[in-house]
């Protein structure tokens, strides 16, 4: 998988051939899906290839940074992609996360695949397990569409122009047994692991951990009014499945797993090796005044005030030991390994971000300007070794797209749902006791384990687009996304002190259409069956 890209090379090249050679009369060559046949689906490694194309689509990578679009963070710039969400601008002709098109595409790919499997030759396992991988891209790419549009068409065979195009949409439940049965499907031929440049294909883990995920949504109170148990207990089950697998394990260092490619705690990832393939996370999220850099993906006071003090309390504890004069002290360590913030060391310099600071917004700034607004930068992702120039993108670190941290905690908001608080408490300190955090005592129960346990996901799972979702899926959004955001406004004293303020920094947009994406309006127009989602 490291060579993806230059898989896809060859396999455009082979088909370049094939048609300057075979075809004597271009004007009489076959269309391109006979002609792909004919190349494709006849060599197991030709399929590979063409597989290859679809895993080089799979979204990631703080692109979209969806989590800017809710209250844990800010991109900084008006043009990024979260900010039309952050101020209601967002329509369905200019939606930019760009879902549905990209979805789709990749959807039908995976159906001629899977249309076409019988010619293909070639060992059995290879076969089953090439059928597999495509069961569960397909299953991926349904999920994408489920979780950011409810509903959608499911479209279970390759579309060609003499086809009546205007489908109906699926309910979301259809939708999510459809999803399940495929994940069901791939887990039964993918193998538990892969070797050589084929790490990073799908495995029986990556099906029943996306099962995992999309199962849990589809038990929460979104999707699941009436709160039928029998879906926190699919949820369960489903979370339990990829832990009994006995395959994967929390990675000891926070900072480090996302750092250390294709490690015990990675389910599935994207693929990046550089020259040939690498991300524009660092030139993106680099703090400024650091070599040139766009400093996005900036969190915001509201989640840096969820990170609790070393011995476990809330920062709103009279009891904790937090002092706003000296805010950053004996914090969890996730959050020095989350975040810069003022006085921290990064690439031999300290964090500047009170007000002119190197890094901190200038005394006359408006919104969106040069350095963090918020007062913080991420440190999550980026590495502090791979120094790179504002024009010159060389991160090659793998995209972790699911890992087993969050299939912990889906087991544990399960059970949290299904009444068992102390099987959940294990599975939620099982997370903290590897972030060096005390584990919850027994004495805590009911509501304030689940804010307690809601708390431990939003800071474990930061940026990672799944945030986004969970404040969706939690029906807290209205709350937590339709509130002003908040900046740590800080001052440099002549004396070289420094005064911390926590200010409302923006205005936030929130109506009840933001549940989901809506349905772009050009699908709509071209389409007499496809309806709109609610409030758009």
């Amino acid at each position: 998988m490291n060579s993806m890209k230059t898989y896809k090379i060859i396999f455009l090249f082979l088909i370049t051939v094939s048609l300057l050679s075979c075809q004597k009369d271009v004007l009489n060559k076959q269309p391109l899906e006979e002609i792909s046949d004919d190349l494709v689906w006849k060599d197991i490694k030709l399929a590979n290839l063409y597989l290859n194309d679809v895993y080089l689509n799979l979204p990631g990578g703080l692109g979209r940074d969806l989590d800017c679009a809710t209250e844990i963070g800010d991109d900084g710039h008006e043009w990024a992609a979260a900010q039309s969400w952050n101020t209601g601008d967002v329509n369905p002709f200019n939606d930019s996360f760009d879902v549905w098109g990209s979805a789709y595409s990749q959807i039908r790919k995976t159906n001629l695949m899977l249309e076409n499997f019988e010619t293909i030759q070639g060992d059995q396992t290879a076969r089953d397990q090439l059928k597999g991988q495509a069961y569960f891209l397909r299953a991926y790419f349904y999920a994408e569409l489920a979780n950011f549009y409810g509903g959608v068409p499911i479209i279970d065979k390759a579309q060609q122009l003499g086809d009546s195009l205007s489908v109906s949409r699926n309910t979301y439940d259809e939708c999510i047994a459809f999803i399940i049965d495929d994940l069901n499907k791939a887990a039964e031929l993918l193998p538990e692991s892969w070797e050589g440049s084929d790490v990073g294909r799908a495995t029986k883990g990556a099906a029943l951990a996306l099962k995992s995920r999309e199962l849990l949504f589809a038990a929460s109170p979104l999707h699941n009014s009436s709160n039928n148990a029998a879906k926190w207990q699919a949820a369960s089950d489903a979370a339990k499945a990829v832990i009994d697998l006995g395959v994967y394990d929390l990675y000891p260092d926070y900072y480090k797993l996302f750092h250390v490619d294709n490690n015990q705690e990675v389910i599935f990832d994207i693929q990046y090796a550089y020259p040939t393939r690498t991300q524009g996370i660092e030139y993106r999220t680099n703090p400024q005044g650091f070599g040139g850099s766009y400093g996005m993906t900036r969190p915001s006071e509201d989640l840096v005030e969820c990170y609790e003090m070393s011995n476990g309390k809330s920062i709103l504890d009279p009891a904790s030991g937090y002092d706003l004069q000296n805010p950053y002290a004996d914090r969890d360590p996730r959050f020095y390994a989350s975040v810069l913030y003022n006085g921290a060391q990064w690439r031999g310099k300290t964090m500047e971000t009170y007000v002119d600071g190197l890094s901190g917004p200038g005394a006359q700034d408006q919104y969106a300007t040069s350095g963090s607004m918020t007062g913080y930068y991420s440190r999550k992702f980026i590495s502090e070794t791979n120094i790179n120039a504002y024009t010159l993108d060389k991160s090659n670190e793998n995209w972790i797209l699911m890992r087993y941290a969050e299939v912990l905690l889906n087991y544990a908001e399960a059970e949290l749902n299904l009444g068992n608080d102390a099987e959940a408490r294990t599975y939620i300190n099982k997370v903290r006791e590897r972030a060096g955090m005390p584990a919850i005592p027994e004495t805590e129960s009911g509501d304030d384990l689940m804010a307690r346990y809601r708390n431990e996901r939003k800071i474990e799972l930061s940026f990672e687009e799944i945030h986004f979702f969970d404040v969706r899926r939690w029906m807290i959004a209205p709350e937590v996304v339709g509130s002003p955001i908040h900046k740590m406004h800080i001052v440099k004293n002549d004396d070289g002190s420094f005064t911390y303020d926590v200010q409302e920094m923006e205005e936030r947009a929130w109506r009840d259409a933001f549940y989901y994406l809506p349905i772009p309006g050009d699908e709509i127009q071209k389409n007499k069956n496809l309806t709109q989602n609610p409030n758009w």
